[in-house]
This record gives C-alpha cells, structure tokens and sequence, in this order.
C-alpha cells in the first residue's frame, strides 16, 4: 500500500497560507498604525477640557446678544472682515481671532483684536489652503467673556 498524500495534499498548503497571509496582514497593520502621526486637536487637551464650564458660559452669553458678531471671508481679496454688534460698540473690547484648521493643528493662525473704528477690523489671511477651516472669535467686553464659532469653507 502506497500513500500518495505524503505532503500533505493541496488543502494542507492552501491552510498554511492563508494562515501565513493573515499574520503578515496583522503585523503589517499593526506596525503601519504605530508609525503613523496621532496629531490631538489641541496639544493640552487635558487642561482645554477643565475649564469646559466657562466654555459654556461664554457661549450662552454670546447667544443672548441681540446681534452676533459678523465673519465675512472674500477669497477675492483674501480678507477676513470681522464687526461687532452695537451693543458691544465701544466696550474696551479685547480678544482673538483664531483660524482654526481641523486637519492640521500646525496651520492654525492667531490675530489680535484690534478694531478700527468702533466695531470693524480686517484682517489679511493670504494663502489659506482649500478645505474647511473654523473663525474662533474669543473676545472680553467690561468683564464678560464671549465665544463666537463660525465654518468658513475654502475654495
């Protein structure tokens, strides 16, 4: 009596294979994760997420205005026009004006308030890249603090 099926036959080989292609598919992934950048929104998130409540604050009182501040982009002139609500019209207002970039936290830019006239300012952004960016507007107004948020997308 011969056995003919000393190898192992097909079955045994197409196993081992697939079995061979899966580990390697796994430790593949596993090493391509790891080596890839993890990029937090904020780089001190921890301490962002403490002072949430006076977030929420700030936010509520911006919603109570009247008027809420107006963000307009031209991406003719590359300018970003920021103005202020009467009420808040010579109030000794400071703040920023942070454009944020949600995929990369590296090309977020900071301006300062500071308003010509009593209510207006302009602000040069040249060069911002296509795709969606948000105008974080944090301001003070006689002790108040106020956030505003607006989408601002890019062509």
């Amino acid at each position: 009596m011969t056995d003919n099926n000393k190898s192992g036959g097909p079955w045994m080989w197409g196993t081992i294979i697939a079995i061979a292609c899966c580990i390697i598919f796994f430790v593949g992934f596993a090493v391509w994760t790891s080596l890839g950048d993890v990029e937090l929104v904020y780089d001190n998130y921890y301490d962002k997420d403490i002072v949430f409540e006076q977030q929420i604050r700030r936010v509520e009182r911006t919603d109570a205005l009247e008027e809420k501040p107006e963000l307009n982009y031209s991406q003719d002139t590359q300018l970003l026009t920021l103005g202020f609500p009467e009420s808040l019209r010579n109030k000794d207002l400071q703040g920023n004006v942070l454009l944020f970039r949600p995929s990369d936290l590296h090309k977020d830019r900071t301006f300062e308030i500071n308003l010509s006239g009593d209510s207006l300012q302009t602000i040069n952004v040249p060069a911002l890249e296509p795709g969606l960016w948000r105008i974080k507007l944090s301001w003070s107004a006689q002790a108040l603090e106020y956030y505003y948020e607006q989408a601002l997308m890019v062509n």
